[in-house]
């Protein structure tokens, strides 16, 4: 079985019918929420996570955890890049989602420099990065990072804090093998890898050879759906591709990958990436 440890199934975009590919067909067709939770199942989806975007996320993913309790886990917390937008005040709220049982880590919390400076905050997301990891501290949880273009001062804020960690990953991973290191090594963290890995460009050709060098007891397999789809396959248009979104169903290809860098069976990614991911957050 599968797991894809990163999703935001709770999004809207998933909330009305929607394009999606199937690699089992090969084809783009539309589909509902409920009908594409039983599609991965049978596909040998069993669970995925669902961390937190925005501040009103929190409540959504927190509402299809409870219908989905077996197979949608949560984790609440602030995007580093929402937390401009976020009062500081609504730590109140983010820790009483926290209190949920469900919760299984909080996230996504971090560091995104991605935009222009005047844009990032860069206080702003430090203060909500630190909190969140005093907050996962004090519930014993492990954290989901999103981690862009901000390496160097995340890397600073982790071993400061080092003795408050409790595992996590390191979501939609990209760096070098080097950096790679620093966070599993270091720190014990997990990588999760999709649909970079996927998409044949300069940044895939530098994952693949952190993905070769890391050792697969550190890896994880993630979509981040509906965003980061991977090169549109073949016999679909531009077009067409850009209107779908990327679902937990190209989680077995993100294995094939790896197994293809890694010189291994399929079989051995699908069953020690499921069990990192068990092992770390405890279900």
């Amino acid at each position: 079985m599968f797991i894809d440890s990163h999703i935001h199934l709770s999004h809207p975009s998933y909330s009305t019918p929607f394009l999606y590919y199937s690699p089992v067909t090969h084809s783009l067709s539309t589909t509902t929420r409920s009908n594409l939770i039983e599609e991965f199942r049978s596909a040998k989806i069993s669970a995925v996570i669902e961390p937190a975007i925005e501040l009103e996320s929190n409540e959504r993913l927190l509402d299809l955890s409870r219908e989905y309790p077996d197979f949608v886990f949560p984790a609440v917390g602030v995007h580093p890049t929402r937390t401009p937008q976020t009062p500081w005040s609504a730590r109140k709220q983010v820790e009483e989602w926290s209190k949920d049982e469900k919760v299984i880590a909080i996230g996504e919390l971090g560091l995104d420099y991605h935009h222009a400076r005047r844009e990032q905050y860069r206080l702003k997301q430090k203060l909500w990065f630190i909190w969140q990891i005093l907050l996962a501290d004090k519930r014993n949880l492990p954290v989901i990072l999103h981690i862009r273009l901000a390496d160097r001062d995340t890397i600073r804020i982790l071993r400061f804090f080092k003795k408050k960690l409790h595992g996590g990953v390191c979501h939609c991973f990209t760096g070098d093998a080097e950096t790679a290191r620093i966070y599993t090594q270091e720190f014990g963290f997990l990588l999760g890898i999709g649909g970079y890995l996927l998409q044949g460009t300069e940044t895939s050709r530098a994952l693949e050879e952190a993905v070769k060098e890391t050792p697969l007891e550190f890896l994880v397999l993630e979509t981040d759906g509906p965003y980061v789809k991977p090169k549109a396959p073949e016999g679909i248009s531009g077009k067409q591709w850009k209107k779908s979104r990327n679902t937990s169903l190209m989680i077995p290809e993100v294995a094939k990958r790896i197994a293809e860098i890694k010189g291994i069976d399929v079989e051995e990614v699908e069953q020690i990436t499921t069990k990192n991911f068990k092992t770390h957050f405890k279900i």
